[in-house]
């Protein structure tokens, strides 16, 4: 039996109340399909919309999400991050959150992994979403979302609770800094979500500062982007006629108060669209 949002609408509601009250640790994987299928390990510390997420494979790396901000975690520090960091199920629990009587929402009973479930389906107007949670316990169980460019699925393999004083110890056992990150480092992050096999270096020619960032576009087409001060003297249109003339396609962007300089061997229309698709998600 399919309930449409109308109907489930008090669902919604428990279900939301009850997944801001648990706590609990967990292993999920990740799975990203699309033109750069990637798949990753996590383990994390839950309670209600606030997070602790071990990436633990392929490239380890641990992040937080508290209060609403994203923070990178490295030495026992938590830091701003420069862009923020994206969590499918926490966007699935603000969709439902801020659900109107315009949006598509459906629930029904299922049989997930030989146990009464329920499964939520939320469509918008870029993507279908698909959550499944326990009947009993209310606990998310798996989410996908799948958009015109991919999916990405995330499927929980190990639940058990935990006391909000574990948390909130753990929590406490980091520094916390709430400085604004640089923006070099902000526009450096924004490319690094955008490529994979990423390179990054920093190098000093005639005491001007370059950040350099390379990697995959896309399967076929490599990148690479230079980042430099617009007050350092240098022409950004110089460097685009330099990566032209040994054949490569180039656009220098204006960011703030740097100058980000991309090339490819890949196709202008394909450049620009990535590059419209970077600096738009900023």
């Amino acid at each position: 039996m399919v309930a449409q949002y109308a109907f489930g609408a008090s669902f919604i509601n428990t279900f939301l109340t009850s997944y801001a009250s648990q706590s609990m640790q967990a292993q999920r994987i990740v799975v990203e399909e699309g033109q750069n299928a990637k798949v990753r390990y996590e383990s994390i510390l839950r309670n209600g919309r606030n997070e602790i997420v071990n990436v633990l494979a392929p490239m380890p790396f641990e992040w937080a999400l508290i209060d609403g901000k994203t923070y990178v975690i490295e030495d026992g520090e938590m830091r701003l991050s420069p862009v923020s960091i994206v969590d499918i199920e926490q966007r699935f629990i603000e969709l439902l959150s801020s659900a109107t009587a315009t949006t598509a929402i459906a629930t029904q009973n299922v049989i997930y992994q030989g146990e009464p479930s329920i499964q939520i389906n939320l469509i918008t107007r870029n993507s279908t979403y698909v959550g499944i949670l326990s009947e009993g316990s209310m606990i998310l169980k798996f989410i996908k979302v799948q958009r015109n460019d991919g999916s990405i699925s995330m499927i929980y393999t190990q639940i058990a609770p935990i006391s909000v004083n574990y948390f909130n110890k753990i929590l406490n056992s980091f520094k916390v800094y709430n400085a604004t990150p640089d923006t070099v480092e902000m526009v450096v992050w924004q490319l690094i979500s955008n490529l994979s096999n990423v390179n990054v270096m920093s190098m000093k020619i005639n005491d001007v500062i370059f950040t350099v960032v390379s990697g995959m576009m896309s399967p076929q087409n490599n990148a690479v982007c230079y980042i430099f001060k617009m007050d350092s003297k240098v022409s950004p249109e110089s460097l685009v006629n330099q990566f032209k003339a040994q054949g490569y396609n180039s656009i220098a962007v204006k960011y703030n108060n740097l100058y980000v300089v991309v090339a490819t061997n890949g196709k202008t229309d394909e450049l620009k669209a990535w590059i419209s698709k970077v600096f738009t998600n900023k």
